[in-house]
């Protein structure tokens, strides 16, 4: 048998990566909070499922920015930084269509 373990999902996303996830992460949670109603309106009413796709891409963003490694099997696959890049290209995508 070999010693060696395969890296923690979201090691092999850094540098420039890791630039792009906090500023995806900033520029969602900024947009929440400079102007709610005129975001809310571009994108053509948040549903529930747009707010917690929101939230995900929010949180998956400065969780992987800030270098943090899930030590739990499904904690590392919720925190993998492309699941929350694509969750947010769905929701410019849906910005985008409205």
């Amino acid at each position: 048998m070999s010693d060696r373990q395969s890296a923690p999902l979201g090691q092999d996303f850094s540098g420039l990566w890791r630039l792009l996830s906090l500023a995806s992460a900033v520029c969602w949670g900024g947009q929440v909070m400079w102007a709610p109603e005129a975001f809310a309106q571009r994108m053509g009413g948040v549903t529930f499922l747009m707010g917690v796709g929101l939230l995900y891409a929010t949180c998956v963003g400065v969780i992987h920015a800030v270098g943090f490694t899930a030590h739990g099997k499904w904690s590392r696959w919720l925190t993998w930084p492309p699941f929350g890049w694509t969750v947010s290209l769905i929701l410019l995508s849906l910005m985008g269509l409205r």
